[in-house]
């Protein structure tokens, strides 16, 4: 198989799982509305129509990305013509409740925290839509390993550098995983419910946009992920000048430049 067969593989491989995940969402959403538990008239639901109207959107951007010849040969990550400035505040609230009633569904608790004041604000330039499915793949990969307790979804500073971490009480991860983890198509040693592509995602739009994403795992304890924006000089958080055209694994995984 050539790079560029593999690469196709992958990448629509990657879009069935993020539509799939998607779907299974919206039709959580739907039997909780039908049961009434957002509520029995259109103000009281309002706030959780938008968010499947958010969901929806978001998966028909996807298909059409792919259905752009240009895009399907791009590796996952970054798509120049979608660069923007917007809040990552915003984004990561909208994350957490579109994910709301699948940790309700579950029985988790899942929790939004955020600073009063940041050193350099919130607002960050890059793809949203992919870097809302980075945050929506490490959210769920917390849901899918996550049997009880809570998970956690943080937006803070570590000194000027902007950090979201995704915290939860799960197995954990082997430490013979983690340096596979974000691979495509890679299943640990602790029996996995998913495709092995949710991580390698969320890696390649990390790498992409020039953000650092890393892991820290205790089994039987849980997993926290880390995303830093590092911060610049008169440019802020994101995309810069700096960031590669080209995103490849090889470079995009710890270890295997």
């Amino acid at each position: 198989m050539s790079q560029r067969e593999l690469r196709n593989k992958i990448n629509i491989s990657a879009l069935v799982h993020d539509v799939s995940n998607a779907v299974v969402s919206e039709s959580i959403v739907l039997k909780q509305m039908i049961d009434g538990e957002y509520g029995s008239n259109l103000q009281e639901i309002k706030t959780i129509l938008i968010s499947l109207w958010q969901t929806n959107n978001r998966v028909i951007q996807l298909i059409e990305m792919y259905q752009n010849h240009q895009s399907r040969d791009r590796v996952i990550g970054l798509n120049p013509s979608l660069i923007n400035e917007f809040d990552f505040g915003d984004l990561l609230n909208n994350v957490y409740q579109e994910y709301m009633p699948k940790a309700i569904n579950r029985g988790l608790r899942l929790h939004y925290k955020t600073c009063t004041k940041y050193v350099h604000g919130t607002r960050v330039r890059g793809d949203a839509i992919h870097l809302h499915r980075m945050c929506s793949n490490l959210l769920q990969n917390a849901l899918s390993y996550t049997e009880t307790g809570d998970i956690f979804l943080r937006l803070l500073n570590q000194g000027d550098d902007l950090v979201v971490l995704i915290e939860d009480t799960g197995v954990g991860i082997e430490p013979e995983d983690l340096a596979n983890i974000f691979l495509p198509f890679y299943r640990g040693t602790i029996s996995s419910p998913g495709s092995g592509l949710g991580l390698y995602i969320a890696m390649m739009v990390a790498y992409s946009h020039g953000l650092k994403l890393s892991v820290d795992s205790v089994v039987g304890k849980g997993t926290i992920f880390t995303i830093k924006f590092p911060y610049q000089v008169n440019n802020s958080y994101g995309v810069d000048a700096t960031i590669p055209k080209k995103s490849r694994l090889s470079h995009a995984l710890p270890g295997r430049h």
